[in-house]
């Protein structure tokens, strides 16, 4: 005849030893849900921000537009980062917003715009994250045919 040992309460001792690793898990996949969802955001805004800076007719109007589209475009965002979202000054060509080169008709002329912000993932206090900054450049081309001022 063969004993057995009751294993009572074993269950309870595998939850223990487990429960801590599969939280850091479910963290960590929260973190990067987070993550994923910002920078997109961010890199439309820069996107967003870069095109609606080329549809100027003169290159001062160019970095208010760029802010005005970048804070619009980071309604979505998370807190931390809409209220940490900023633009870099715009980088433009040197002939931008100029009239055309006719003597070089393959000159393309650019504004390039970074957006900027720091996604606070202090909240997930498992994970031994606490912020992380995301940063997103677009370059969009200046149709060289259009009127220009």
């Amino acid at each position: 005849m063969t004993t057995t040992r009751p294993e009572r309460g074993t269950a309870s001792l595998e939850l223990v030893i487990v429960a801590p690793f599969l939280l850091a898990l479910l963290f960590l996949i929260i973190a990067f849900g987070r993550y994923a969802q910002t920078e997109n955001l961010v890199d439309q805004a820069a996107r967003d921000a870069a095109r609606a800076a080329t549809a100027q007719n003169t290159r001062a109007e160019v970095p208010a537009v760029v802010d005005q589209v970048v804070k619009d475009s980071m309604d979505d965002a998370p807190d931390s980062c809409r209220d940490s979202a900023v633009a870099d000054p715009p980088v433009l060509s040197p002939n931008a917003f100029g009239l055309p080169d006719p003597e070089n008709p393959l000159a393309i002329e650019t504004v390039s715009v970074t957006v900027r912000c720091t996604l606070d993932l202090s909240d997930l206090g498992a994970l031994p994250l606490k912020s992380v900054e995301i940063f997103r450049t677009f370059t969009s081309p200046l149709d060289r045919y259009r009127g220009y001022q």
